[in-house]
């Protein structure tokens, strides 16, 4: 199968479409909160957190539908976990370059309007113009959520309900990849965040986005490479 893979494709385009419906919503809502609320911070920086839990189910199809349609149709398991780790590899900074634009478009707005914009908690930017930043920040949340639902469904996939022991592994490389880009996840209900105690910093969010990215495919390939396929007549 000539590269980009029917995989990668496929992907990219539910979520471009995706894209446009959510930016539509998100545009909306934010004419809203300024029309009969107040408006003084980015809605996008709240409208991420949706996104992050699409790249986890993203991950979680990779394997519940894409890994027995690609075996039963000839392909081995190491040709797949190739081509769906080539797909994770890019489809996280693909979906980061959709956030770029989304932040730019919201800054043209806010400008235009004269309305107020400001972030609610640290980021590794600090404005809707430092491109780079942003993209380097949504990359590395992309490569730990896609991962660790590759990873989790994996094992679900194969032990069915033993794949609950993944469950916390999965939680710590989320949480320790976010704390590196001053991202912490909100428990609800409550004030107390969890998180690891890191500085935020390009280089560590980096390195800690690749490491979680190596070890969440190493992680399932170890349970895909001779998997059997379930047979769910």
């Amino acid at each position: 199968m000539r590269f980009p893979s029917r995989l990668l494709c496929a992907n990219m385009w539910v979520a471009g479409f995706a894209w446009l419906a959510y930016f539509v919503v998100i545009t909306l809502v934010t004419v809203g909160i300024a029309v009969w609320g107040d408006l003084d911070e980015s809605v996008w920086e709240k409208a991420v957190q949706l996104t992050r839990w699409y790249a986890l189910f993203a991950g979680v199809a990779l394997v519940t539908e894409f890994l027995p349609l690609f075996i039963a149709h000839g392909q081995s398991r190491r040709q797949f976990g190739f081509q769906a780790a080539v797909t994770l590899a890019i489809f996280a900074p693909f979906l980061s370059v959709l956030l770029v634009i989304s932040f730019l478009l919201e800054s043209v707005l806010y400008g235009v309007t004269g309305w107020t914009w400001a972030l609610d908690h640290a980021h590794l930017f600090t404005a809707p113009t430092q491109v780079p930043l942003i993209f380097v920040e949504y990359t590395v949340m992309f490569l730990a959520w896609l991962v660790t639902g590759a990873f989790v469904s994996a094992a679900f996939y194969r032990w069915q309900g033993g794949g609950l022991l993944a469950v916390p592994v999965g939680i710590v490389m989320i949480l320790f990849a976010q704390s590196t880009i001053g991202d912490k996840m909100p428990l609800p209900f409550i004030t107390f965040k969890l998180g690891f105690d890191l500085q935020e910093s390009v280089g560590l969010a980096l390195t800690a986005g690749l490491a979680t990215f190596a070890v969440g495919l190493g992680l399932t390939w170890l349970i895909i490479r001779d998997v059997p396929l379930r047979n769910n007549v």
